[in-house]
């Protein structure tokens, strides 16, 4: 068995060397699914999608992905049958039908259970056929009917080991073909013999159909019959004179009732009704290989091809016709001319042609090198070629002019004997004489290349330059050299691709982005005018603008070609449009071409051949747009399907969400385009893109809406739209509100009460501050007090120190002089004045003022001194006041009017009323009072 690989190249052209134009044909390439020896039978269900039979299971296909639906006993798929929603597949040992549940994904139910008796061993199922709710099925051992309302399988009954080798509805009546018994018809259920097999020498049958009343038998064999009911006649129609010993594997009629035949040696062919070959498609005409298993008709007209190593499709009813030529033989197209003999190209490989009536092109001698340029002037065929200029003649091409590299030739107006010649690198003319084509020097003055010319009336010569922008050239009378030149510049306008050209009476010189009118009044050209309002939407990806017509131009766009043309009722412009992707052109932006074969009739040269085309009024693409699938999972987790027929309300961390969407559009031509939006995400639409997938990641919670259109050339189909919600998380729910609330709350209670604490503590803070300094306030007053204090102490020690010392000075002299006086004489004065003397040492007042100074210098000693020892006598107390002025004995005896022996005698016994002991010195211990 080999291996298929299955999976989707987008739209591949034809691959083709001979000059035939074919049905636009796509192929899909062998890339992913096993497809072994089957015939790859193809269906289509009522909403457009593909279904195909292979080696891996169901296949797929909604227009824009491809999916696998593998059988449940893992076997091959042998047959497929899309009724309206049910996808019936038969298989080995297996039949059942497919349904796509509300998530966009097919499920299987088998239908084995059902069966009257038990399959055989090894039992495949082949075909099928539908007749309003019945299916007819096939295999190589019987006939089975599926009452699809009823859900019950019949076997229609046939004689034993009767092999039916094939299976046909034909105007709803079933015929079936047994090998070695003839062709049957069921009739009321029940199976007729109506050709017996000697009358059909042929092993099998591959299609039955109705054609004038009759029975139209096509054998594999390639033999064709006739059968009226009576009477079987073999047909010999053209297409078995040209191809004998063909194998025809499968047939399909078209409604014009052409004849569709893939064979298994050399690919498809397409007959009229007559028999004739219409079209013939083989490998070197577009298909993947030769050998072709099944065919079968779509809803819109295209032929799907089951090949042995995978599928195309036929565009049978496109507008275009193809000549593509991938193996270089021909090239790139850039100018083509056809008259009523010959159709001529030319390519960048030289000059073909093709005479009317034949296939082929042939190569034009002597004409190898670039062909820039076909244009028929006064009946003569001018060919612009990279080695001059040539006349073509029927077959024959001679070179008139060696200036090397001639763009164009155009007829010079105002001088009828002359053409000009637009070459690489400048201007020259040609003179007709006498017939003959003279070739003029080139003019000197104007060394530009010259690819778009136009003439006036008046003998200006306009041409446009990628690089100077537009010169206007005047000659002098005898054409021999220019006597004017003026050039027109186009400041911030990339002249790129640039041409000028004449249109309605009017000059026009175009660029990628603009085109300009010439105004003759102001003598410049201007941007603001009607063309240029007219072509402002467009998107044109060339300057290149082609004159098919004074009354019609063409232009190029990134999805079409468009026309533009004088509305006959008004002062308007007509713009027709024909789809047709840039990347399916494939031609060098500049070099665009389109020539009319006909009555809307046109070729379009490309990079690899041509195509033709008609240009006429198009029905609507009348297409839908569909949601397949939607996806969602959290962030780096595998993706989850949802139900497509709910309003689905996801988890918050169930946030990343992907669609997938298509149109079930299989045209080449015919290239959907999505644009989507998530509202509720912006409300801004994506820009176009063939993509029919979108994701997008981490939304935020809340309702959502995505939607999502589909486009066809400019025919927008209607929105699709799919709403959900993402929850809010936990953390964002109301009662997370409630308690965030409540929280903030308490926050707010706790910062009050934290701040009124601060506010309480820095109260403290600054009240105890200020009690600080206000104890340092106090403490400095107190110091200052006390050192008042001090100095008064200290002043009143002073001045008891003085007032002492001057009671002991003045009671020393006294003394002194009582003594003297003792010494004298006595006398009673003497006496007298002894005593007086006496009486002011012992005056009473003397100690009260020594007292009063006393208490002044050290306050409260005579308390402390009294608590201490109550029993002292106030002389006791005048003798410790004394020794706390740290008087000596000899110092103290004047004060006391006694002997300094006495105040010895004093101090003992002061020492024995206050207890002291021996070695305590009576002095310092009434210093440390």
């Amino acid at each position: 068995m080999r291996l298929l690989i299955f999976f989707l190249l987008l739209l591949f052209p034809l691959t083709s060397t001979v000059c035939q134009e074919l049905p636009p044909v796509s192929n899909y390439d062998p890339n992913m699914y096993e497809a072994g020896n089957q015939n790859w039978m193809v269906s289509q269900s009522n909403s457009k999608d593909i279904y195909i039979a292979n080696s891996s299971g169901l296949l797929e296909y909604t227009g824009a992905e491809w999916k696998v639906y593998p059988m449940p006993n893992n076997t091959i798929v042998r047959s497929v049958k899309a009724v309206d929603s049910l996808i019936f597949t038969g298989a080995y040992m297996e039949m059942g039908f497919w349904k796509k549940n509300d998530y966009g994904i097919l499920e299987y139910t088998s239908l084995i259970s059902k069966f009257p008796d038990e399959i055989r061993d090894g039992e495949q199922f082949w075909h099928m056929e539908i007749i309003g709710e019945i299916l007819i099925f096939q295999s190589f051992e019987g006939l089975y009917t599926y009452n699809i309302k009823k859900d019950e399988i019949s076997r229609i009954e046939s004689r034993p080991n009767s092999a039916v080798s094939s299976l046909f509805n034909v105007e709803n009546k079933i015929y079936f073909h047994v090998l070695g018994e003839g062709l049957y018809m069921i009739e009321n259920g029940v199976p007729q013999l109506i050709i017996e097999d000697a009358l059909i020498p042929d092993s099998e049958l591959t299609l039955l159909y109705r054609q004038h009343g009759h029975l139209i038998i096509v054998s594999q064999s390639g033999n064709f019959y006739s059968w009226d009911g009576a009477k079987l006649d073999r047909l010999s129609p053209e297409f078995n004179k040209k191809t004998k010993d063909l194998s025809i594997f499968s047939a399909v009629n078209l409604p014009d009732g052409s004849l569709v035949l893939g064979t298994i040696e050399d690919g498809i062919y397409i007959l009229n009704p007559d028999g004739a070959i219409r079209h013939h498609f083989n490998q070197e005409k577009g298909l993947l290989n030769n050998t072709v298993l099944s065919l079968f008709l779509d809803k819109d007209q295209n032929i799907w091809a089951g090949l042995d190593n995978g599928i195309s499709i036929i565009n049978m009813d496109s507008p275009f016709r193809l000549f593509e030529d991938h193996k270089g033989s021909i090239g790139s197209v850039y100018a083509s001319f056809q008259d009523e003999n010959y159709l001529y190209l030319g390519t960048n490989q030289g000059l073909y042609y093709r005479e009317t009536g034949e296939e082929d092109f042939h190569f034009m001698e002597g004409t190898n090198g670039q062909v820039w340029s076909l244009q028929r002037i006064d009946g003569t065929l001018f060919c612009g070629h990279n080695r001059g200029t040539y006349v073509v003649e029927g077959k024959f091409a001679r070179r008139i002019a060696e200036h090397a590299g001639t763009w164009v030739v155009k007829k010079y107006d105002y001088h009828p004997d002359y053409y000009l010649q637009g070459h690489y690198n400048g201007i020259s003319l040609l003179k007709k004489q006498n017939g003959a084509f003279i070739p003029q020097p080139k003019l000197e003055g104007f060394p530009h290349s010259s690819k778009s010319i136009v003439t006036g009336d008046n003998g200006d010569i306009w041409i446009a330059n990628e690089h100077k922008g537009v010169f206007r050239l005047r000659f002098n009378d005898a054409t021999n050299t220019i006597s004017e030149t003026e050039n027109y510049q186009f400041q911030n306008t990339s002249g790129i691709t640039s041409s000028i050209f004449r249109f309605n009476d009017t000059l026009y010189y175009s660029t990628t982005n603009k085109i300009f009118q010439f105004n003759n009044s102001e003598n410049k050209f201007t941007e603001n005018h009607l063309l240029g309002r007219t072509l402002k939407d467009l998107e044109r990806i060339s300057g290149k603008i082609i004159n098919e017509r004074e009354d019609k131009i063409w232009g190029f766009s990134g999805n079409a070609i468009f026309s533009v043309a004088p509305e006959p009722l008004s002062n308007d412009y007509k713009v027709a449009s024909i789809y047709l992707p840039k990347d399916l052109r494939n031609i060098t932006l500049g070099y665009e071409n389109v020539t009319a074969l006909g009555s809307d009739v046109y070729l379009l040269g490309v990079a690899n051949g041509y195509l033709e085309f008609e240009r006429t009024e198009r029905a609507e693409i009348n297409k839908e747009i569909r949601i397949n699938e939607v996806a969602t999972a959290p962030l780096d987790e595998t993706p989850r399907s949802v139900n497509l027929y709910e309003d689905p309300i996801f988890h918050y961390k169930n946030n990343n969400i992907s669609f997938t969407y298509s149109i079930p559009e299989f045209k080449k031509f015919l290239v959907p385009e999505y644009s989507y939006r998530l509202v509720g995400l912006s409300d801004q639409w994506s820009d176009w893109s063939k993509t029919p997938a979108a994701s997008f990641k981490n939304l935020s919670f809340g309702n959502y809406e995505f939607q999502v259109r589909g486009r066809i050339g400019e025919e927008n189909t209607l929105v699709q739209t799919f709403s959900f919600k993402v929850e809010r998380p936990w953390y964002f729910s109301f009662t997370a509100f409630a308690v965030y609330f409540l929280l903030f709350l308490l926050l707010l209670v706790l910062i009050h009460k934290t701040y009124k604490r601060q506010h309480e503590k820095l109260i403290e803070e600054n009240e105890k501050e200020l009690r600080m300094k206000n104890l340092e306030a106090e403490q400095k007053i107190i110091k200052l007090q006390n050192q008042q204090l001090e100095r008064d102490v200290s002043s009143k020690n002073k001045e008891l120190a003085v007032s002492t010392m001057s009671l002991i000075k003045k009671n020393e002299f006294l003394t002194s002089i009582k003594q003297k006086l003792k010494d004298s004489a006595h006398s009673s004065e003497v006496n007298s004045v002894i005593k007086t003397i006496d009486k002011d040492i012992n005056e009473e007042d003397n100690w009260r003022f020594f007292k009063e100074a006393f208490n002044n210098a050290d306050k409260d000693f005579f308390k402390k001194i009294k608590a201490l020892h109550p029993q002292l006598t106030s002389n006791d107390l005048k003798l410790c006041a004394y020794l706390r002025l740290n008087l000596s004995s000899k110092e103290i005896a004047p004060l006391l009017n006694i002997s300094v022996k006495s105040v010895e005698i004093k101090r003992y016994r002061l020492r024995k009323k206050m207890d002291l002991p021996r070695e305590k010195n009576l002095t310092d211990y009434i210093l440390e009072i």
